[in-house]
Formats: C-alpha cells, structure tokens, sequence
C-alpha cells in the first residue's frame, strides 16, 4: 500500500517526515515524500496572505494527480499551516472520497486531535514512527472498521472521537532507520508546479534555508536526538513530555547512527557544506558520548556545523569539543532577562548568572567560531515595563560579539503558557491572536525599539544601560513626553505597528508573501 507523505513547510529536509518515509520503505511499503513550501505560515501578517485558500487551484490539482495512487495521505502539520492541511484535505475528499485515508500529524495535532479530527480522518498523537507501521499494516490487512489496536492514534468512531492509548516511547533511536534523502519519488512545489525534488532543486532549497543564508551556504538540518532536558512554559515540549509521563523524553541515537547518516547525505548530496543539528539542546548528551562524536565528526565528516545550546547544558568539556570538531555557529535561548518572568516560563534555574556564564564560555571562542545567536521572546501580556528593561539590562551585559534572534510571543496551544493565557483570559480569538499570529511581528514601543536596535550586537552597551535605566525609560513613556518618545522612535527603528484586527491584517497583506524559512 503506497503512502504520500506531505509537509507545507518551507524547510524541506523535514526529518520527521523523512523518517517515517525510511521506516515504511524499510518494512516494504512504498512511500512518496510531497514538499508544498507554504510560505505564508512563516512571515508576518503585513507580508503574507492571509487567505485560507493557501495553494492556488492549479498546484492542488496536481497534487490530487499526484496521491492518485496512495492509500493513506499524511500531512505534517503546526499551528501556523492548519489552513494548508485543511485545504488540501478537503480537495483529497472532495475527489476522492472514502477511497482514501488522511491523517494528520505533528505538535498541533497532537494538542488537538478533536479540533484536527472535523478536517482529517485520524490524528497521530507524539511519535508517530510505530503508529504509521502499525496503521498501514492494520489497512493491508483490511481491518478498517475497529483502529482500536493502533497505538496512539486518535479517530472518529460512530460520530465519537477515540483516543488510543499511547505507545511507550522507543529508548532506542537506532531502531528507526535514518532520514529518506533517496530522493526517489520526492516531489516538491517551485515555482507554481510540482516537480521532481532532483540534486539541482534540492541544492536550491538547501541554500535558501534561514541557517544556509545566514552563512553564506548550503545547510543540511538534521536531529541526532529527541526531547529536552527543560519544561518551558512557552514551548511544546511541555505538552509533549506529559502524554508520556515517568518514560525517559531525552534520548540519543548513538554517534555511529548519525555519522551514517551525514556520511550517506556527504555521499548523494556532495554540495552540502554545513550541517545544522536541530536538537532542542545538543549539548544534553553524556560528555563521554559528545567527546566520541566530536573526535569522529572531524575525522569522517570534516564539514562545519551549527547546533542549539541551552546556558545549563554547555561546560567548558563539550563547548572545547565541539570548536574542535568544527563548530561554526550556536544558537542559545535567554529568552528574558526579568527573573519574575523566568520563573513564569519554567526556566528551570536558568537565572542572569547562569545565563552570561554560558555566554562566556562562548565568548571565549569568537575568534574561531561566528558570533553566537541569542533567543529572545517579548509582547507578552504579564510584562511590565521593569521587566521588559530587566532584558534590556541583561543584553548589555552580554559579551560582544553577539546577534539576537527577536520573537513576538505566540501562545501556541498545547502549551502551558497557553493555558495560564486562557485561564486569565488573555485570549479572546484564537484565529487572530495564535494562528494568524506570526512570531516575526514587531509592535512599536520605547523598549521594543532599543531591543531591535540591539540585534547586530553593535549598539553601545553603556548607552542601552542608560536608556534602560528606569528613570529614562519612564520618561520617555510617560504621557508628558510620548511625542518625543514617538519621536525617537521613529527616527531610531522605524517601527511599524501591526493591526491586530484581523480585517485590517487581511487587508494590508493583499499583495502577496516573502520566503522564509520554517524555525
């Protein structure tokens, strides 16, 4: 039975879906990968169409021409591309009727499978590699009308949504096969048309990865493990680490399974020149372990890489092992600076001093590896203007050289931030506040000022910390001087604000939409 994988988002190395093509390829079951880079769920509101028609009619059609053969239609979906899956759900019905099977999976999906299920036939919840074996070989066999034995699937029987019991989470990563980059029977969405996702399209999308401009290169992501050691409240892993509750969430596959990996991805894709390790905090793995990986990357892989950090998991050992290697760049969530609102997220002790302790450690190596990316969250509701100059404080204090990663907060569902936001009725339209939320918009204010114009890490620390001070920054909000504030602002950042009416949001997005990339 054939099975068409589909992902909307613009980064098409997608390992999740990949690796779920490799593990049914491994079992017999022939897969087709279907990349339809959505660009619409990855820009600000002011850049992008807003429409939930997001394919035109052309490029759906030849989608529908394409999963003729397929059975079972799996869509890779979160928040920011319902609207995609939706669409193209709806067109798999509309043609094909109950001749095929569509299900939906991902982080928003697995935070709500009954709102996914009046759109998809069935819903995967966390994991989904056993889930899709144990579903094809059920419909091979025939057994349509009782899914009950599928593990962690969720599905409509007699107009009532089931929930299956969730499977145990696999302790080994290396049972599963690597990620799919066969490229046999992958297809992808340029320029209007379907067509097949060869070495030249490949190297195109590869490029323009958000890592892969940022250095000037063609970047390659991939995930040498899963979960995290942290429960941030704005973030889902604090969803998904509880629908497996006493299991162990963080795990690795083991140095040789990832090397394989990179060296077949070397062996089919020779114009990949960075690897960018996604994991939510590389540096989680046993020190004896990243020491083995670090000493047998720069032997048999050689290539420059990018990774995530966390300030609690980076020591000395593993930053000096992994420059060595040939760390190029690190991205590192602060998130904020004000301690009240670290405790709201989490954070897990993740303090100030923790914080430039760890940016520190990798000041020490700015001479051999690209300035470091920062992670900061703002505009969320519980901040004061203290604690929005409590991070302005914290950047000054940070080691230069430096970049910030800026993002409005979006209170994603399935999170916990999401559920302290509902229950002190932060959220009044889930349309216009979460999924046409992007979290690249900018709203214009004093702070929100001074902190994009810190981003390049050239802004004068001496001078943030004065106008952080809180005697400046009350002035220069304050309802006497809000012309001179308005002032500065305008000649300082340029700042637009962004509607948060939908209507006027729609209408300023009439013209169409940027690329970007998927974060």
């Amino acid at each position: 039975m054939k099975v068409s994988l589909v992902s909307p988002f613009p980064d098409i190395t997608n390992h999740g879906l990949r690796t779920l093509s490799a593990v049914l390829r491994q079992h017999g079951h022939p897969t087709q990968l279907l990349f339809l880079p959505d660009y619409s769920g990855d820009e600000s509101p002011v850049h992008r169409s807003l429409s939930q028609e997001r394919y035109p009619r052309p490029v759906v059609e030849q989608f529908l021409e394409r999963v003729r053969d397929a059975r079972l239609i799996g869509l890779s979906v979160m928040t920011h591309y319902v609207d995609s899956a939706r669409q193209l759900t709806r067109a798999i019905h509309e043609r094909y009727g109950t001749d095929k099977l569509v299900i939906w999976g991902g982080f928003h999906p697995s935070a709500r499978p009954e709102e996914c299920l009046h759109h998809a036939d069935l819903v995967a919840v966390g994991e989904a590699e056993d889930l899709i074996l144990r579903l094809v070989e059920h419909l091979e066999a025939g057994e349509l009308d009782d899914l009950s034995p599928v593990p962690s699937l969720a599905w409509k029987h007699g107009g009532r949504v089931v929930r299956n019991p969730m499977a145990p989470l696999e302790q080994d990563l290396d049972t599963y096969p690597p990620p799919d980059v066969s490229g046999e029977d992958h297809w992808v969405l340029h320029r209007g048309a379907l067509h097949p996702l060869g070495p030249d399209l490949l190297h195109h999308f590869l490029r323009t990865g958000s890592i892969s401009r940022l250095y000037g290169r063609v970047g390659y992501q991939t995930m040498t493990g899963r979960g995290c050691p942290h429960c941030c409240a704005y973030c889902g892993n604090s969803y998904t680490r509880g629908l497996y509750p006493g299991e162990r969430y963080v795990r690795f596959r083991s140095v040789e399974h990832v090397l394989g990996e990179l060296e077949e991805v070397k062996r089919r894709l020779p114009f990949v020149d960075l690897f960018w390790f996604s994991d939510d905090s590389f540096f989680a793995r046993p020190l004896p372990d990243l020491l083995d990986f670090c000493e047998q990357y720069a032997r048999r892989i050689g290539v420059p890489f990018y990774l995530l950090g966390s300030p609690r998991t980076i020591t000395e050992d593993k930053l000096a092992a992994v420059v060595e290697a040939g760390l190029l760049g690190i991205q590192m969530g602060i998130e904020h600076g004000s301690p009240r609102i670290q405790s709201l997220f989490q954070r897990g002790g993740m303090s100030n001093e923790e914080i430039l302790r760890a940016a520190h450690l990798v000041a020490r190596y700015t001479d051999r590896i690209q300035p470091p990316q920062y992670d900061l969250v703002y505009g969320l509701d519980y901040e004061t203007l203290d604690d929005r100059l409590d991070t302005l404080r914290l950047i000054a204090r940070l080691p230069k050289p430096y970049r910030l990663q800026v993002f409005s907060i979006v209170y994603y569902p399935g999170t916990a931030l999401h559920s302290l936001a509902v229950r002190d009725g932060l959220i009044v339209d889930e349309r216009d506040e979460i999924y046409d939320r992007m979290y690249s918009e900018r709203h214009d204010s004093y702070t929100n000022t001074l902190l994009f114009l810190a981003r390049g890490g050239r802004f004068p620390h001496r001078l943030l910390e004065v106008l952080a001070s809180r005697g400046v920054a009350r002035a220069m909000t304050s309802d006497r001087l809000a012309p001179a504030g308005a002032a500065v602002r305008a000649l300082l950042g340029g700042f637009r604000r962004v509607a948060r009416n939908p209507a006027v949001a729609r209408a300023r997005a009439v013209g169409g939409h940027h690329h970007g990339a998927s974060g």
